[in-house]
């Protein structure tokens, strides 16, 4: 096992000094102070991965009271970096595990896994690398230390009489659900950089940037110990910004531990906000042992409230600052953001896998499609983060009104019964449809699919009709626009 990533150890964390959440009330004085402090960047300490270039200070905006990672785009705020714990070194990368050949013994797998590996909200892992690739040397390893804080979560749900798992992108190896581990190489340059932005964008430019995504880096360089992405945003509501992505954790290999890890992606995920009752003020917590608490500034001082040090391998300790399955009524974390909420995680023991989106195999088409609008965006299987979906491909028919149709085609026929439909609406030219209804080609025309639950018409979420099961080669969407242009942004078609 590799040593803890928090617990009897002296974080050598300068800047945690200085970062405090504007969101919420502080509940300590210290806290407040840090706050207050911030007035400049603190300089690097390269040599620890306390990295500030390309960070700023900000006092507004979404990433008001923390730091902005300056070079991308739209706006990405963190709480900085971490330092390693002790016995790690930025400077030194930690080995990979054994290779298998030649055991019989069981292989490793995610105890629980849901749908169909890719489909919905997902923590998707990246091994990034520059010249040199060592993927085969070390996905062993990555899928060991995914699974491990899988068991993080779990572990510390059990612990309040519930369930969570964490919802990775998976596959099936070796007749086991493990976490799929991609394999992105970068340019040395910005793999190296000193400065977490240059890597940022090249793995956006591979494509690793969707809204229904949070992404664990493992990446082979040795700049920072761990920094995640963090949105200080206490509500207790689904469109809570821990609730969506595109996010990235990062753990650099002096720091490939599933503590480390298990950290940073709990930053993605909501964890510590500054009104919890054990605040530090810098995105952590005071009691100890926990995964994300410690002493992040020299006026932080710590509680033992936990006194295990296993507990340092678990979130929470004390059920009662950012993870707790079943809050009592009442309580912090039934009033505010708890992230044992987060979407990105599977409540309860997961779900039979269902039956595939049949969607994804056909062909779009529609009755006008808006220049700078794409026709394939209803189904390339992308779950929108909101109807006024501004970051992913979007079909609309501004400024054409009236009747309008989208609608899937096959190259051979399919059985059919489920529908879900999101909507886009931003507002403006394009907003929901007055009605709409699923039409079905029996060969010669198009007819009304029969016995249909009924059909929905609200923003911000998928739309299901539920109708008599049918075999086909079309399904249209048909529209009438409202208060507006109509559009889509995903349809999803099951049997």
């Amino acid at each position: 096992m590799t040593p803890s990533h928090h617990g009897r150890r002296r974080w050598l964390i300068a800047a945690a000094t200085l970062i405090a959440l504007v969101v919420g009330v502080p509940t300590t004085a210290a806290a407040a102070d840090r706050r207050a402090s911030i007035r400049t960047l603190p300089a690097d300490d390269a040599a620890n991965g306390m990295v500030y270039t390309g960070l700023a200070v900000e006092r507004t905006g979404p990433c008001a009271g923390l730091f902005r990672v300056t070079g991308v785009s739209p706006a990405m705020c963190t709480h900085g970096p971490d330092a390693p714990p002790a016995g790690l070194s930025v400077k030194r990368s930690i080995a990979a595990v054994p290779t298998r050949s030649g055991t019989t013994a069981a292989a490793p797998a995610l105890p629980v896994c849901e749908g169909d590996g890719t489909t919905g909200k997902r923590v998707e892992v990246l091994y990034i690398h520059g010249t040199t690739n060592r993927y085969a040397q070390y996905l062993e390893t990555f899928r060991q230390l995914a699974e491990a804080v899988d068991v993080i979560f779990n572990e510390s749900a059990k612990a309040t009489g519930g369930e969570r798992h964490v919802r990775y992108v998976t596959e099936t190896v070796a007749g086991a659900c493990r976490p799929v581990v991609r394999n992105v190489q970068i340019a040395d340059s910005a793999l190296t950089a000193n400065d977490w932005a240059p890597l940022l964008n090249a793995v956006k430019a591979a494509g690793y940037n969707r809204t229904d995504r949070k992404y664990l880096q493992f990446v082979d360089a040795n700049v920072f110990c761990g920094i995640g992405g963090f949105a200080g945003d206490t509500r207790k509501a689904a469109d809570n910004r821990s609730n969506t992505g595109p996010e990235w954790a990062r753990a650099d290999n002096g720091c490939w531990t599933a503590g480390v890890a298990a950290h940073e992606l709990g930053h993605t995920l909501g964890a510590v906000n500054n009104n919890a009752p054990n605040a530090s003020g810098a995105a952590h917590c005071v009691d100890e042992y926990d995964v994300m608490c410690y002493k992040d500034g020299p006026d932080v001082v710590l509680k033992y409230n936990c006194p295990s040090q296993s507990f340092d391998q678990r979130l929470d300790c004390n059920h009662d600052d950012y993870y707790h399955t079943n809050p009592p009524a009442g309580s912090y974390l039934a009033t505010y953001y708890n992230v044992a909420d987060n979407l990105f995680l599977i409540k309860g023991g997961g779900t039979t896998p269902p039956s595939p989106n049949l969607a994804l195999t056909a062909t779009p088409s529609a009755s006008y499609t808006s220049s700078w609008e794409s026709v394939a965006a209803i189904n390339d299987g992308i779950d929108p983060p909101s109807s006024n979906d501004t970051v992913n491909r979007r079909w609309g028919t501004w400024p054409n009104t009236g009747q309008q149709w989208a609608e899937l085609t096959w190259s051979s026929a399919q059985t059919v019964r489920v529908a879900d439909v999101y909507f886009f609406d931003d507002a403006n030219g394009v907003r929901l449809p007055a009605s709409w209804t699923l039409q079905a080609w029996n060969g010669s025309a198009y007819v009304a699919v029969t016995g249909a639950s009924g059909y929905p018409i609200a923003a911000n979420q998928y739309n299901r009709v539920t109708f008599t099961s049918l075999s086909t080669t079309r399904l249209r969407i048909a529209l009438t626009s409202g208060a507006g242009s109509v559009g889509l942004l995903e349809v999803k078609v099951t049997s």
